[in-house]
């Protein structure tokens, strides 16, 4: 989910305020960008999302805090803060996208596998 890009739905979102959402507002302010929190209704996780529109109705992922806000400790708060102020150089980039990339491709290897297994199984009558 991080990094996806995705369209405000009230049906499907709820924005959160509260401590985390105060923390964020100050973030917020720091950097000139606007930062919220949203909890996925369907998926049930928490999400520090940065707002791409002024309506705050585009946002991309920034981090996943997962199923509870208690998650969200003070190395969150550091590692949050290193994303924003401090991005991914072009090497750190290039290293995840390849880790992104080989894990898609062994996927895709290990569902061929599955059905392989499973055409040979039909073959003969199982």
């Amino acid at each position: 989910m991080i990094g996806m890009t995705s369209t405000f739905d009230s049906d499907e979102h709820v924005r959160i305020g509260g401590e985390i959402g105060a923390f964020v507002d100050r973030l917020s302010k720091r950097t000139g960008r606007d930062f919220g929190v949203i909890r996925y209704a369907a998926l049930g996780v928490f999400c520090i999302v940065e707002y791409l529109s002024p309506n705050r109705d585009v946002f991309v992922d920034t981090m996943n805090l997962g199923d509870s806000l208690g998650n969200f400790d003070r190395d969150k708060a550091n590692e949050l803060e290193q994303r924003i102020f401090a991005p991914l150089t072009c090497s750190e980039t290039s290293e995840l996208l390849t880790q992104a990339d080989s894990e898609y491709h062994h996927t895709r290897q290990d569902w061929n596998s599955e059905e392989q297994e499973r055409l040979e199984m039909c073959s003969r009558g199982e």
